[in-house]
């Protein structure tokens, strides 16, 4: 089962329970919590599953008048409610970043098939410079050739 947490303050501020009774809800593992950058979370699922069962050990063992079960149902609704909320915020987050990588996908593939014009124009530059650079020794060669011939003349 996927854990959902949401921070100890927020968790009091749903369930209307005080934080004496959550911490020992957590000592005794009935409610799993963890710190994340030195701030305590609350799995709101566990969270949810210790108040039923709690509600439900009360209804077993005295009688339980209407306003505590109707403010147990509210409690259980809203953390349900901010259940789904993050995961929305969590869906539209992992929408942006793929859209995000998405898009810089694109821009280096574009980016890619530029320097590969570019590399393939160069190389045509780099045949054409040596040819010139072949005719250029040609006639160096030629002309050098003349000149000596003309000095073995003389």
């Amino acid at each position: 089962m996927k854990a959902n947490w949401i921070k100890l303050e927020e968790f009091l501020e749903i369930t209307g329970l005080s934080r004496e009774s959550v911490k020992k809800l957590i000592q005794n593992g009935q409610i799993n919590a963890k710190y994340i950058n030195e701030i305590l979370y609350v799995d709101s699922i566990s969270g949810t599953n210790a108040i039923v069962k709690s509600t439900h050990n009360s209804f077993v063992s005295k009688s339980l008048d209407a306003d505590f079960v109707e403010q147990s149902i509210g409690t259980i609704l809203n953390l349900h409610e901010k259940v789904i909320e993050a995961k929305d915020e969590t869906i539209l987050a992992i929408k942006n970043e793929n859209q995000f990588l998405k898009d810089s996908l694109i821009s280096a593939k574009e980016t890619q098939i530029d320097d590969k014009k570019t590399i393939e124009s160069l190389k045509q530059e780099i045949q054409s410079k040596k040819a010139e650079l072949e005719a250029i020794n040609r006639k160096y060669k030629l002309m050098w050739g003349k000149m000596l011939n003309k000095d073995r003349e003389i």
